[in-house]
């Protein structure tokens, strides 16, 4: 006789089991039908050749109405100035041209000592739409990122060009050759920026050798590390000096407006200043005059007429004794980028690492003759026709103290691995308790 057979009961229901399914098939539909849009986008997505001028367009409408609401601003505060509204908007298209590295002439006078600060503001305008361009788009290609990149860069040249013909007057206009020069390289900046950065993240992109990506960051931060110092030695000097920077602002009679409008302009110079302070450091001085050069081992012996700026203050007269230790920061920064080889790399060969130490004095040197370059111009007359670093010498003696500092860095042998304490794993079962001579 059997046990009489009771019917299967269900199962008990726990709480959210059955919910989860569902949760997981609902985030399935979600994600594909999201996948299906973004297929159906790139479908639709407009070709990198027509995005890329309208990138462009977008950021210079952008850029210009940055410059222009301060100056109707101005206009509207100050009606007793005679500024027309005509006059204000010329005025801004013509402070966004120099922005892009344009120089002026006013006469027969070119002034192209240019703010680079201001250029930050047409960089960033750029990246976003390079970015945006590129997610419009689609193109993550190297092909299509260089097709997006060069077409939008044409395109704002141009109207950086346009611009400039239009601002330009009999007394005071842009030289539109270097205009279109200097838009160009910022505009494949700022473009290829976005555009590489939106690749990166949706594509697989090839990425640089291993040598050579250490070699790039160790020599950037050596530059970076000498145009910090820099920094710091002309914002202690402008400190020192307070009171001549004083003098100078009160001898311009500028007003509030005019007060402003110096010290944006003082803020738009700071980057020119901070790489003079760089040339001063590393022992490459700065010429002011065509026989009068600022150096630490240089005494001023000229007197020269400096224009009324209050950050031309900052310009010491005399060499201090301590000024003649600045060069050995550039040796310190070679320390810096030689420990980033060692670490990085610190499994190749002595010999691989001490070629890699000379590759990045190699761009440290022309990191600084580059930034030497966009921080030397004219400021007036025959007299100040070239103020600034020389590019050559600062790039060189850059190259040659980074050099010092990075070889033997990067080639003494790397620390040890510190010992680490080994931890016990628990037991999965434990162990009767013995006797008290058997646990001793």
């Amino acid at each position: 006789m059997t046990a009489p057979t009771l019917p299967p009961t269900a199962p008990e229901r726990q709480p959210g089991a059955a919910d989860r399914p569902a949760t997981r098939r609902l985030t399935g539909a979600l994600a594909g039908a999201r996948s299906r849009l973004r297929a159906a986008g790139s479908g639709r997505s407009s070709a990198p050749w027509v995005v890329g001028p309208l990138a462009a367009l977008w950021a210079a409408a952008i850029g210009l109405a940055i410059a222009a609401v301060p100056m109707l601003i101005v206009w509207m505060a100050t009606p007793s100035s005679g500024l027309t509204w005509l006059e204000s908007l010329r005025v801004a298209g013509l402070l966004w041209v120099v922005a892009h590295g344009a120089p002026v002439v006013i006469g027969v006078v070119t002034y192209s000592l240019v703010p680079w600060g201001l250029a930050l503001i047409p960089l960033l305008l750029l990246g976003y739409a390079g970015g945006w361009a590129a997610r419009r788009s689609g193109a993550v290609e190297p092909r299509q990122t260089l097709l997006l990149v060069l077409s939008g860069a044409a395109s704002y040249a141009v109207l950086v060009a346009i611009v400039g013909a239009v601002v330009g007057r009999s007394g005071s206009s842009v030289s539109l050759v270097p205009a279109i020069g200097y838009a160009l390289v910022l505009a494949v900046l700022g473009l290829g920026w976005g555009a590489v950065r939106f690749a990166r993240r949706e594509a697989d992109v090839v990425a640089l050798p291993s040598w050579l990506d250490v070699v790039l960051r160790s020599g950037i931060a050596a530059a970076v590390a000498l145009v910090g110092v820099g920094a710091v030695a002309a914002a202690a000097s402008l400190l020192l000096h307070v009171d001549d920077a004083v003098t100078m602002t009160q001898s311009l009679h500028t007003g509030l407006w005019g007060g402003l409008g110096l010290l944006l302009l003082g803020l738009a110079y700071a980057p020119v200043l901070a790489v003079w302070g760089t040339a001063y450091a590393v022992g490459a001085g700065v010429v002011i005059a065509p026989a009068v050069t600022v150096s630490p081992f240089i005494a001023v012996t000229a007197p020269t007429q400096l224009p009324p700026f209050p950050l031309l203050a900052a310009l010491p007269q005399t060499a201090s004794p301590i000024a003649w230790a600045l060069p050995l920061t550039g040796i310190l920064a070679g320390i810096l980028a030689g420990i980033m080889i060692g670490r990085r790399a610190r499994q190749e060969p002595r010999l691989v690492r001490l070629v890699m130490a000379v590759g990045a004095a190699a761009v440290a040197g022309v990191a600084l003759a580059a930034a030497a370059f966009l921080a030397a111009g004219s400021l007036g007359d025959l007299r100040l026709a070239h103020i600034g670093p020389s590019p050559l010498t600062l790039g060189v003696l850059t190259a040659v103290l980074v050099v010092l500092g990075a070889v033997p860095s990067a080639v003494m042998p790397a620390p040890p691995a510190r010992p680490q304490l080994a931890v016990a794993e628990p037991a999965e079962a434990e162990e009767p308790a013995g006797t008290l001579d058997e646990n001793l």
